[in-house]
């Protein structure tokens, strides 16, 4: 199985946004230099009816390019901290590749303006697995759409994040993405993983919406749902692979 990460397209993210913070930050600049110029050469005098509004002028331009130039550090700070692969993905990838072959890719840490942030997806003959991975411990119940977690004092209370409601969020994103390229026929499947084993994780579930698994079970838990069968031939899964990875 390959277990590959678009990271060349989030590296060029990365420079394209720290080229823009550049930009921005000279806007900035500028405009700070401005408003200190008319501070310290005063073009109107205080007794000119003018001069109040001269007076909020130069103090809005300074004002404004310091608050632009600020917000270019955060930009350029976004920019260099950008995460270009993740690892719990990649685990969980290497974790998989023991029992999948070739035909299976494994596209982790999608990020594009089309599909938002996608942990991981499950790419092959058999369709598109797209996958919400965790490594969060705890005992949690699930039932259809709805997640509760035990706390501490042993009362359940509900889930602030929420996985299956995120991952089918992603499924959906894949699907209207595949559309737009008329590859509507092309299944997709949502699923939550949970990467630690019991008795760290203890999971309880009623009828869950989408399949909730641990990542050591995944192949064999979906065997009768994305692992079923296969449905698509060679040439559609690399059309796949490649949108979802270039």
């Amino acid at each position: 199985m390959k277990n590959v990460a678009p990271t060349h397209r989030l590296n060029r993210r990365s420079r394209d946004f720290l080229i823009a913070a550049a930009v921005v930050f000279l806007v900035g600049a500028a405009l700070a230099v401005v408003g200190i110029g008319l501070h310290v050469v005063s073009l109107v005098v205080p007794f000119n009816r003018g001069y109040a509004v001269y007076d909020l002028t130069r103090k809005a331009l300074l004002s404004a390019g310091l608050g632009i130039s600020f917000v270019s550090m955060l930009m350029a700070l976004r920019a260099v901290t950008w995460k270009t692969d993740n690892a719990l993905a990649w685990e969980l990838g290497e974790l998989l590749a023991q029992e999948l072959d070739s035909r299976f890719v494994f596209i982790r840490n999608i990020s594009a303006r089309s599909l938002g942030y996608i942990d991981a997806t499950l790419v092959s003959q058999h369709g598109v697995l797209v996958l919400r991975i965790t490594k969060r411990k705890g005992q949690y119940f699930n039932e259809g759409g709805d997640w509760l977690r035990r706390g501490r004092k042993g009362t359940w209370r509900p889930l602030r994040w929420n996985p299956t409601r995120a991952v089918v969020a992603d499924a959906m994103k894949v699907k209207e993405f595949l559309k737009d390229y008329q590859l509507s026929a092309v299944p997709v499947y949502a699923a939550v993983v949970f990467t630690r084993a019991a008795p760290d994780v203890a999971l309880s579930l009623r009828e869950p919406a989408v399949p909730v698994v641990m990542a050591s079970g995944l192949i064999n838990d979906l065997g009768d749902s994305y692992f079923a069968e296969e449905r698509l031939d060679a040439g559609t899964v690399q059309r796949v692979v490649n949108l979802l990875y270039h």
